[in-house]
């Protein structure tokens, strides 16, 4: 695996030079903004979104899209081979697709080489660019399936042969060879038989002005009709992250190479149950706070309070960051779930106030070391046994987590805590 497919897969595990293959010939235009190795991986992130784009723009029951199979990006549909280059720009003003352009005929030669491991017949080429075709340009036939084509094959003709003409003239003349980025397509394309040369032509097409990279999410989600409107955005970015993590494990040959449709609408059903405001997901469970992290001192101040161990200091501490990001996280996506959030801390109040209250009930006449004790068993109360006593914020929801961490946010406020004088002792 060489340097530019380790730091394209770091680039979509952060949400390739690829070893052959279609998408490894992909141009990236140049950038004065942007790094170059910025650049080409948003050229091969392009690549995968794209394919996922035209999955999704396919009706057919049977598309799939495989990853490097063939030395090609290859969309099987309808029992027909679709094959995609991409050439992908990042600059305000993408370049024109022309005569004179060299990923034309650097597709070119690719395609001609992929001949021998196709069936001609059942197969379409297709350029997909995100800059435009000049209206002047014989290469317009190819974004017109009826249009004439014999014009434009001898234009492609004459081209190739000016290309290989002055190379010749330079190689007599002893200069620098010109055009040394379009030869090999050029002598590839005059070097075919003719009929083959016309049956080629006749089955490639070019799409230009096509989305970018950045555009994708939004063209995504204009094909997500069964939804309702505000929810298909959203969805079309779970599709990705889903997607993005397929491609990875197709580089790392952790799953086949071929994606089915069926896969894309099986993730997309589980995905739109998610976006209901009852359906809440478990987005930080398992996942760790950072090593330096510290929680507010009021935190540490209650369990000291009642003794508690280094394990509770930990569990609390663990429950608390996540519960606090996950709570920040639903009301930045859905803000309509305040109220909800809200209603939900003053349900784990009230069975809060119910252990705490006999609690507090039971400790007459007792020394201050069993008072310790018996609010120690209410902290850990909210770390056993209520998540399983308290009804969950969501039908859906399946993370202890939320009501452990809530609890300990609300002992923070001094909303809810663990020694029977808690609030006289903090306020001291």
């Amino acid at each position: 695996m060489d340097g530019t497919l380790v730091s394209f897969c770091d680039f979509l595990l952060d949400r390739t030079q690829y070893q052959g293959g279609l998408w490894s010939r992909m141009d990236v235009a140049d950038s004065n903004t942007v790094h170059d190795a910025s650049a080409a991986a948003l050229g091969f992130y392009y690549q995968s979104q794209y394919a996922l784009l035209m999955l999704v723009r396919l009706r057919t029951d049977d598309a799939a899209v495989a990853i490097e199979r063939l030395d090609d990006v290859e969309i099987e549909s309808n029992g027909q081979s679709l094959l995609y280059q991409l050439k992908h720009s990042i600059q305000e003003n993408p370049p024109p697709v022309t005569l004179a352009c060299v990923a034309l005929w650097k597709t070119i030669k690719v395609w001609i080489d992929a001949i021998p491991l196709v069936s001609l017949a059942d197969t379409r080429f297709h350029l997909v660019a995100v800059g435009p075709v000049p209206d002047s340009s014989p290469l317009m036939a190819l974004c017109d399936e009826e249009t004439d084509r014999e014009p434009l094959l001898n234009a492609m003709l004459e081209e190739a042969q000016r290309v290989v003409a002055e190379r010749a003239d330079d190689r007599v003349k002893k200069v620098s060879l010109r055009h040394a980025a379009r030869a090999k397509g050029c002598e590839a394309f005059l070097a075919l038989d003719p009929t083959i040369r016309s049956s080629l032509l006749k089955r490639i097409f070019i799409k230009p002005d096509e989305v970018t990279v950045g555009e994708i999410p939004a063209e995504l989600s204009r094909h997500l009709h069964l939804m309702p409107k505000e929810h298909r955005l959203r969805a079309a970015e779970s599709l990705l992250a889903w997607w993005d993590l397929q491609v990875v494990y197709t580089l790392c040959g952790k799953r086949d190479r071929v994606v089915h449709r069926s896969e894309v609408e099986h993730t997309l059903s589980s995905i739109i149950p998610q976006l209901d405001e009852d359906k809440l997901t478990a987005d930080f469970d398992m996942v760790s706070h950072p090593d330096d992290y510290q929680a507010d001192s009021m935190l540490y101040r209650q369990i000291a309070l009642v003794g508690g161990q280094p394990s509770d200091i930990s569990k609390a501490v663990r429950e608390q960051w996540r519960a606090a990001h996950q709570r920040s996280k639903w009301i930045r996506e859905k803000p309509q779930l305040r109220s909800k959030i809200a209603k939900y801390d003053d349900k784990l109040k009230e069975s809060w106030s119910d252990i705490h209250t006999r609690m507090v009930e039971n400790c007459e006449m007792r020394s201050p070391n069993e008072i310790a004790s018996m609010g120690l068993d209410v902290l850990r109360w909210t770390h056993d046994f209520a998540p399983k006593e308290v009804e969950p914020i969501s039908s859906s929801w399946s993370g202890h987590y939320y009501v452990r961490g809530t609890y300990q946010l609300l002992a923070i406020d001094l909303t809810v805590g663990w020694h029977a004088q808690y609030l006289t002792l903090l306020k001291e």
